[in-house]
């Protein structure tokens, strides 16, 4: 395993908890809205975000 390779997995591992922090927060900001559905960070949608 390379130097880069490694990066590569640091990065997409700090992404994906990038993106589950954006949808907990958007759940929380919305958690009042009348008529909000929230939404969870599932990790199909993470990975195909990131292909």
């Amino acid at each position: 395993m390379g130097v880069l390779s490694s990066l590569y997995t640091g990065v997409s591992g700090l992404s994906a908890q990038g993106e589950a922090l954006g949808v907990i927060g958007d759940n929380f900001a919305n958690a009042n809205t009348v008529g909000f559905k929230a939404s969870r960070a599932e990790f199909k949608d993470i990975i195909s975000w990131s292909i």
